[in-house]
């Protein structure tokens, strides 16, 4: 067993803990929440996407930083269980083999501040909206000189993910992805998502595509995950 399956074996304690309870205290449940069995998020951001997108299925989605492929990874439910398509971005060439050994929609091992994102959309034909753009790397500033690099003016994205790391120092980059954002019409549902008290992450979502019924019983700030997704 190479290492990375080992840590493939581990699931984030975050998320263990509330995984027996969980479907039945989803604030919001969608089709087909009945046969998830297995949360695969850090901080359960795979269920917030298929909350306030009602359990899109066909969906696409744009991972940067992926990581693992399965284990505390925010696209693998929505690949495996509600068909969507989509691209990740990993910089580790070993965790990218790894990755494109056990998932359908591959990952590209390139640097992502300084990708042609937009000539990649173009190729694979995704649509001008596409439904989920998680920002994850380390450390934060490279969070942000990817956002940074994606073609915000041609393309939207129905929910966003953006990690700050604001408890390790992240609050300039957190200041200027929020004027980025609201800049751009982007609505914050979730500012400080927080995991095992450190507040790391915030949650987006595109108000001209997503129902204020749908976004609303999420808005809360500076909270450990589970409080937002769950009762």
């Amino acid at each position: 067993m190479t290492d990375l399956e080992a840590l493939e074996g581990q699931y984030p304690t975050g998320s263990e803990r509330y995984f027996a309870e969980k479907l039945t205290r989803l604030k919001k449940r969608f089709p087909g929440s009945e046969h998830i069995t297995e949360n695969h998020s850090q901080s359960m951001q795979d269920l917030f996407v298929l909350s306030v997108l009602n359990g899109k299925r066909n969906g696409v989605y744009v991972e940067i930083g992926a990581d693992r492929p399965r284990v505390i990874n925010n696209t693998w439910l929505l690949e495996s269980m509600y068909d969507w398509m989509g691209v990740s971005f990993e910089i580790d060439p070993i965790k990218v083999d790894y990755f494109n050994t056990i998932r359908r929609n591959k990952c590209i091992c390139e640097d992502a501040t300084a990708f042609d994102y937009k000539f990649l959309f173009k190729e694979r034909n995704y649509p001008k909206q596409i439904d989920y753009l998680q920002l994850d790397c380390d450390p934060p500033q490279v969070t942000l000189q990817c956002l940074k690099s994606l073609p915000l003016e041609e393309y939207r994205f129905s929910v966003i993910t953006f990690e700050t790391d604001l408890y390790a120092g992240g609050y300039e980059v957190q200041k200027e992805s929020w004027e980025i954002f609201m800049n751009l019409g982007y609505k914050r549902v979730a500012k400080n998502v927080c995991n095992e008290g450190n507040p790391y992450e915030d949650w987006w979502i595109d108000p001209s595509v997503v129902l204020e019924e749908d976004y609303l019983p999420y808005m809360i700030d500076d909270v450990e995950f589970s409080k937002i997704v769950l009762d």
